[in-house]
């Protein structure tokens, strides 16, 4: 009889880990990229060996950096679009779509996912 209970308990706690390492590998990527913006640097495109604008090497930046998360590009956010002028500042965010692993059991209390988002802001440093 406790079986089912002792199951959605331990499938709750793996969720709960899962979304908790979800949010964290976001939060970490969006901030490496907030503090590479701050610098004015940009990167070099791997394809063409061309250098990237200032704002697509931003985003660049958290893809590289959110490791197994699968971040869809066209929910990142630079606020001001093109990473700012030095001593303004570059807020950076992204939202990320979580699915659920038990998406049966998710699916009968709401959709099986949550969107959430992760903002950062720094201030760019004084001259590029």
């Amino acid at each position: 009889m406790a079986l089912p209970l002792v199951l959605l308990l331990l499938a709750g706690i793996f969720e709960f880990g899962r979304h908790f390492y979800t949010r964290l590998t976001l939060r970490h990527a969006v901030t490496e990229a907030a503090r590479f913006a701050v610098t004015g640097n940009t990167l070099i495109d791997s394809r063409t060996g061309q250098p990237m604008s200032r704002a697509t090497s931003i985003v660049q930046v958290i893809v590289d950096r959110a490791n197994d998360l699968d971040v869809d590009v066209s929910r990142i956010r630079l606020t001001p679009p093109d990473g700012g002028q030095p001593g303004q500042i570059v807020q950076v965010s992204a939202t990320y779509r979580y699915r659920f692993v038990m998406t049966p059991i998710a699916r009968f209390f709401g959709p099986g996912f949550v969107d959430f988002t992760v903002t950062t802001a720094m201030l760019n440093e004084p001259s590029f």
